[in-house]
This record gives structure tokens, sequence and C-alpha cells, in this order.
């Protein structure tokens, strides 16, 4: 009969850590040659951070992920509501609102949303499940009481707001209430559950408006692209896919003509056309590619990289790291950095195939699609094949807390590997 420790190094992904560790220390070498001429002991701080989230780490590690399904409802609760402070309280740096000052450090919201998209979204789809998949139905629940309160609410602030438009109002009401009535007599029916009173949709939508409007549109889509992913894998039917790309598609006009900033905007042309506006708003974005381009095959050396030394490039040690590490290390070592990711993506989700049940497979979807989805990001940014954003590349950029909310999603996937025998 095997031992308990024996039990726990079979299952422990030993290779995935690996993968992550190689990443992290390549992370902190690269920091230090991208911050040695402005901010020559910003690599430490890397580390301090290393260790901490590798603290917080552990303690996910060895809670049961029956506990974690536990947690996941409060827990996404306190972070929306935390979101909510961000829009009354929270402080306003780089051109958004978007940290809660603690006096002993900045908290900023947006980034915890990412884990609790994952855990609510994974207990949600586990305990509302459908099948043949969702439909555009099953995920907006036309038919919750939340609804017709929604409405009730809006009603009565046009009446405060624009007592002119009362009587439209007043008639909004008393559709509301005839929609609330339904609504009860269908939660009757089948049973008061808090899958009954709040949809699908609303947990992916909820972080992101929340963090949209702070204004921090990059990592808003972040969040609802993990949680959209979440729900694929569960299977949703093709018309209600369908459905709701054209829905996608309208929302986005929308917003572009009535929601999106200047800059934002600017952003978009820049990333259309490059050399529009090399001198001021393509000026990141050109660095970049110019820094990628210029290490070649093997690069300039590590230290050596002229667009990194010579602070042309930006942000060179958060969202344009990858860029130095192209430079100095050339294709090569770009190229081995991209297959670790590779290699990391896959372990993840080898992980997945594995998982005793639905909570624990999505949680593993879910965790994956953090890193996969800043991944992406990061370096569709960096080589200008998307707009700039503020996204930083898991493991390797420097950011405390990034480097705890991808520790925490890789830690969720060693969470499941190792408690998969136990439900």
């Amino acid at each position: 009969m095997r031992s308990k420790n024996s039990s726990f190094r079979v299952r422990f992904p030993l290779g995935l850590f690996v993968y992550a560790m190689l990443l992290c220390l390549i992370g902190v070498v690269n920091i230090f040659s991208a911050a040695k001429a402005t901010q020559p002991n910003l690599y430490i701080y890397q580390l301090i951070w290393l260790g901490i989230a590798v603290t917080l780490g552990v303690v996910i590690v060895f809670v049961q992920t029956r506990t974690l399904e536990w947690v996941a409802y409060p827990f996404y609760i306190a972070v929306m509501g935390l979101l909510l402070g961000v829009l009354v309280f929270g402080i306003v740096a780089k051109g958004g609102q978007r940290w809660i000052d603690l006096g002993f450090m900045r908290l900023q919201p947006s980034e915890l949303a990412k884990i609790a998209a994952v855990l609510a979204t994974a207990r949600y789809c586990t305990n509302f499940q459908m099948a043949g998949g969702y439909g555009l139905l099953d995920i907006l629940r036309p038919l919750n009481p939340s609804r017709p309160l929604a409405l009730i609410g809006v009603a009565i602030g046009v009446i405060k707001k624009f007592p002119e438009y009362r009587i439209a109002a007043i008639l909004l009401i008393l559709l509301a209430v005839g929609w609330l009535f339904l609504s009860i007599q269908v939660i009757m029916r089948e049973g008061f559950r808090l899958e009954r009173w709040v949809a699908l949709g609303d947990v992916m939508l909820v972080p992101f408006l929340l963090i949209a409007v702070e204004p921090d549109l990059a990592t808003g889509t972040i969040v609802l692209a993990i949680s959209g992913t979440m729900v694929l894998f569960c299977g949703v039917r093709t018309f209600s896919l369908v459905l709701i790309g054209v829905v996608a598609i309208s929302a986005a006009v929308i917003g572009w003509n009535f929601f999106l900033h200047d800059y934002q905007k600017h952003r978009v042309y820049t990333f259309l056309d490059p050399d529009a506006d090399v001198r001021g708003k393509g000026y990141q974005a050109m660095q970049s590619i110019i820094a990628v381009g210029s290490g070649q095959f093997l690069g300039k050396g590590y230290g050596e990289g002229t667009q990194t030394q010579l602070s042309f490039l930006p942000e060179n040690h958060t969202d344009f790291v990858f860029s130095v590490l192209a430079e100095e290390w050339g294709f090569v070592g770009a190229f081995g950095v991209l297959a670790l990711f590779l290699a990391l993506i896959l372990s993840m989700l080898r992980i997945a195939t594995k998982a005793h049940d639905r909570f624990a497979t999505l949680l593993v979807v879910g965790a994956t699609s953090v890193i996969f989805w800043h991944w992406l990001v990061n370096v569709g940014m960096v080589i200008g094949l998307l707009p700039v954003a503020g996204v930083p590349l898991p493991f390797v950029s420097y950011g405390g807390a990034s480097m705890l909310i991808q520790i925490a999603a890789l830690s969720i996937c060693i969470n499941v590997a190792i408690w998969r025998k136990v439900k």
C-alpha cells in the first residue's frame, strides 16, 4: 500500500511546475537587463513577489478541490464588491480608476476578478448543465427575477432624474411587475436555487462591465474571454453561437461609437496604420517591432539591446518584456520561451483530461485560459498583430498582482492533479 507521500509524488505535475519556474527565472533575468539602467533593484522586488506568490500557491494546492467549489460564489461576490468599491473610492492613476489604496499597498481588484470568474463560472456550469449545450436563452435566462427587478430600479431612477418621463417609467414598472410575477412562478416550479436568480450571462458580463468602465477594456475583455472559453468548452448550440456573435458585433459597433475613449480608438487606428504616428500614439508599437526584428536569429547579447538599454522602448520590464527578450536573445530565445509556454499549456490541459469531476475539469480549463489569453494578447501586441494593451506576459513581466494571479492559476491546476482521487 502506498504512503501518502508516495501518492503525492506520483500525482504532483512536476513538468508543469518546472516549466512555470523556468519562465519565472527567465523573467527575473530579463527584468534585470531591461531595468538595470533606470531601476537596477527591480529584479529583487520581482523575486520577493515570486516568493509571496509561491507561498499563496502552496496554500491553494493543499486546499481540497471541493473547498474551492464551496468558496467560489462568496469569493466572486466579494470581488464584485471590490470592483464597485473601485468606482466609488478608488484612486486614479495612469488615466484609469483601477486601484484601492490600502495604505501599505495598492489593491487591483480587476486582477482578482480573473480567478473569481474561473471559480464562479466553473461552479455555475457544474450546477446548471444543459444536454446538447447551452442555448442563448439558457445563458441569458430572461425569466430570472433579477431582470424585472433591475428594470424597476431603472424606472425609479428615471422618475427621480427625469420626472417629465414619469408616465413612461410607471408603465415600465407595471410591465416589470407582471414580468416579476411570471418569473416567480417559474422559480417556484423549478426550485429556489441561486442559478435560477442569476444567469450565466450575468456571471460573465458583470465583471467585464465593472472593469471596462474603470476604464480598462483590455483586462475586462480578458476576463470575459476566460469565462467564455469555459462556456464554449461546456458546449454552446450552433444557432445560439451565431446569435451571440451577431450580438457581440453589434455591441462592439455601439461601444465604438458611444463608449470608447479617444485614446482607445487611437490604439486601434495605430494598429491598422502603425506608420501614421510613429512619434506619438504609434511610438510604443513601432519601437517594439524594431526591437523584435533587430534581434535577428541569435540576438544582440544579454544586456546589449540598444532599444532597451537606451530607453527607446517604453514599459520594457512590463508590457513589452518579450520585446527585450527577442532583441537580446534573438529568434532562438524567443522561440524557446514560446515553446515553454506551449508545453505549460499542454500540461495543464492534460490535467483537465484526468480531472475527477466536471467542476475540477472546468477549473483547469479556466486556469489554463487565464495564462493562455495573457500569453496570446501580449505576444500578439508585441509583434504588431494586436493593438497595444496593458496586458503582461505571464510569469515573465514585472508586477506583483500579475505574478500572484498567474501562480494562483497554476496552483489551481496542481490542486486538481493532486486531489483528483479525493471526491
